[in-house]
């Protein structure tokens, strides 16, 4: 399996697995159901870390992409641009992931604050890794739109 393999099959870990342990946390949150909360919480760390090598097999699929006629850079330099914001959101949101499920595993007072924070963090991550998602697919599928 090359560069660029790895790269189109690691992409739709962080969008699609993020996706569904929110909304497992989502689920747990409004039905008051600390099990399901914590279990999505849990989900949602590992979910949001599988951006971290996503992120890094980028750059070797796109040396393996890059010199294809038709292949635009501009169109990969935004994928690019979009995927580093990404990283950190996702980063961040895995942070409160984190945070939260410590919160409500040891029963503290800043549970619900920091599950309300988390999931808010989280659907801003999820629309932009969305976007980026769908940049991505711009640089083989031009009929998705251009920078330009």
């Amino acid at each position: 399996m090359d560069a660029l393999q790895i790269h189109l099959l690691l992409n739709h870990v962080p969008i699609i697995g993020a996706l569904v342990a929110l909304l497992v946390v989502v689920v747990g949150h409004f039905a008051h159901n600390k099990a399901i909360g914590i279990t999505g919480l849990a989900m949602y760390f590992v979910m949001a870390l599988a951006v971290v090598p996503t992120y890094l097999s980028g750059e070797p699929a796109e040396e393996r992409i890059e010199n294809i006629a038709g292949i635009q850079k501009s169109v990969i330099e935004a994928h690019e641009d979009m995927a580093t914001i990404s990283l950190w959101i996702m980063l961040a949101a895995a942070a409160f992931a984190g945070a939260s499920f410590y919160a409500q595993w040891k029963s503290m007072s800043s549970a619900k604050l920091l599950s309300t924070v988390f999931i808010v963090v989280a659907i801003g991550a999820f629309i932009h890794i969305g976007l980026t998602g769908h940049e991505g697919g711009k640089i083989r599928r031009p009929d998705l739109g251009t920078n330009e």
